[in-house]
């Protein structure tokens, strides 16, 4: 007979699509044939862009591409670092990317921004533009290229993208395509502008410039933008917050718009510049932060719903779980070790039930079997015994006398 605990359980993976696998190749599916042609359209304009100067500059492309590739794969191993709730597919996390770094890049802005930046010369002259094009044009341009993508990767995925974090994490990865490539194409720029003149020198300058302010680019304003995009949209483990997602679609755009025109918000001044770029840094990671602070309670239900049947069977202790999804009683249960080694495996034992849910959740869905789930419970169990030295560990049977 199911309890409550095991209907909370079911309900929360069916509707959160926990552990559920992603699968791209979807020929039923309009999503998938659009996202194809796009990337396709996207490609061909990437070899008319570069084809014609490699020959030329294939050293400084090689370089280029190897130093924006590196600082792209550190900020994916960081987006899959703070990815810790639920954890995007990797199918999923390369149609992100993808996205941004082709469809997005060279099927859409660099045509539309090129339009938009060649008719506010002639418009509003070209003092006007140098300070005032580039953040009235990309915001707008770039941002809905990214979101077109995220809808499409949502009608790919409608049962895996459906939750606020998922926009912030998603939508991170496809500004990071779109980030990377853009770097390459400025470091690329760089040289074919120099007539070839010290190609190399120029490829590292230029991509190293840009990975220094790489903390406030794309990944930030299309995180921000997707997650409002859930909010708005609602899906069936998000309910619809509009006021919520406008805000956040709003601030992504904005401030898009500060970094981009941060020398025609200064007046053409140095310091007064700056000053404009470190405060859209310090509103930045407000904004992000709250997003996350915004999105993490549904996440948080979530894994207290699918570790409902453990607690009630005593393999993980609400304090445990509680230590998993709240900063402060986190940091109350860590403090209230016994040692510095009870500290360190009370650490890890919060590791391990976010892995226990982890195992739960795939093994619901058939990517996982039995064994990995009791392999996650006995290693919960051994961490108990080493997090509280003088209590029982859970679940386990007392000796008697």
């Amino acid at each position: 007979m199911s309890t409550d605990a095991d209907q909370r359980r079911t309900e929360a993976l069916e509707t959160s699509a926990w552990g559920e696998r992603f699968t791209f190749f979807q020929p039923q599916n309009l999503c998938f044939w659009v996202y194809l042609a796009l990337t396709g359209v996207g490609l061909v304009h990437v070899w008319s862009y570069f084809g014609p100067k490699a020959d030329f500059y294939a050293q400084a492309f090689i370089i280029a591409a190897i130093l924006c590739g590196l600082c792209g794969a550190a900020w994916a191993w960081w987006f899959h670092h703070i990815d810790r709730w639920e954890r995007q597919p990797r199918g999923l996390v390369v149609a992100a990317l993808t996205w941004g770094a082709v469809p997005a890049t060279f099927g859409f802005a660099i045509t539309v921004n090129g339009a938009m930046l060649s008719i506010y010369p002639k418009l509003f002259g070209q003092e006007w533009s140098a300070n005032w094009a580039a953040g009235l044009t990309a915001p707008f341009t770039e941002e809905s290229a990214k979101l077109c993508g995220f809808l499409l990767i949502m009608g790919l995925a409608p049962r895996l993208v459906r939750t606020a974090n998922d926009g912030l994490i998603i939508g991170a990865f496809v500004g990071l395509g779109f980030a990377v490539f853009e770097d390459f194409l400025y470091a690329v720029n760089s040289t074919a502008t120099a007539f070839g003149t010290d190609p190399v020198g120029n490829a590292v300058q230029i991509s190293f410039t840009r990975i220094a302010v790489s903390f406030v680019s794309h990944p930030l304003f299309s995180a921000l933008v997707c997650s409002g995009a859930i909010y708005l949209l609602g899906t069936a483990a998000q309910p619809r917050r509009i006021g919520r997602g406008i805000a956040l679609v709003v601030a992504g755009m904005f401030l898009h718009f500060t970094w981009d025109d941060a020398a025609g918000l200064g007046n053409g001044n140095g310091l007064q510049t700056f000053a404009v770029m470190g405060g859209s840094i310090i509103l930045a990671m407000v904004i992000l932060r709250w997003a996350f602070r915004a999105a993490a309670p549904r996440e948080h239900q979530i894994i207290r719903d699918i570790l409902a049947p453990e607690v009630a069977a005593g393999v993980v202790s609400d304090a445990e779980v509680e230590a998993v999804v709240d900063k402060h009683q986190r940091k109350a249960y860590r403090k209230a070790a016994p040692n510095h080694h009870a500290r360190r495996a009370r650490k890890h034992l919060r590791h391990a039930v976010l892995d226990l849910t982890h195992d739960i959740a795939a093994a619901h869905h058939g990517n996982a079997d039995a064994g990995a789930v009791d392999q996650a419970r006995a290693e919960v169990v051994r961490l108990r015994a080493l997090a509280e030295p003088d209590q029982p560990a859970a679940g386990t049977l007392q000796p008697t006398r």
